[in-house]
C-alpha cells in the first residue's frame, strides 16, 4: 500500500498521480495533514484527515498514533 501525505493544498502533480492509480491494485491512502485543506475528489483512494481529537461526526478522522501506524505499515510513503 502506498501512503500519500498532503501537507497543504493538493499539488496538481499529486492529483494527477493519484487520479491515474490502477483500480486493480490496493487502494492508495491519502492523509490530509493541513487542518484547513479541502479533501480532493479521489474515488479510487481512501482519504483521511489528521486531527488531534476526532469526533463521532467526523468521517475518516485520523489521530497521530494512527498516522504513525499507517506510516510503518505502508510499503511507500510519499509526501507532497
Amino acid at each position: 500500500m502506498t501512503l500519500h501525505l498532503l501537507t497543504g493544498a493538493p499539488h496538481p502533480l499529486a492529483l494527477h498521480v493519484l487520479g491515474s492509480q490502477s483500480p486493480s491494485g490496493p487502494a492508495p491512502r491519502v492523509v490530509l495533514l493541513s487542518p484547513g485543506s479541502t479533501a480532493p475528489e479521489l474515488p479510487q483512494c481512501a482519504v483521511y484527515r489528521l486531527t488531534e481529537n476526532p469526533s463521532a461526526q467526523e468521517e475518516n478522522g485520523l489521530t497521530y498514533p494512527q498516522l504513525v501506524d499507517l506510516i510503518f505499515t505502508a510499503d511507500r510513503v510519499i509526501v507532497w
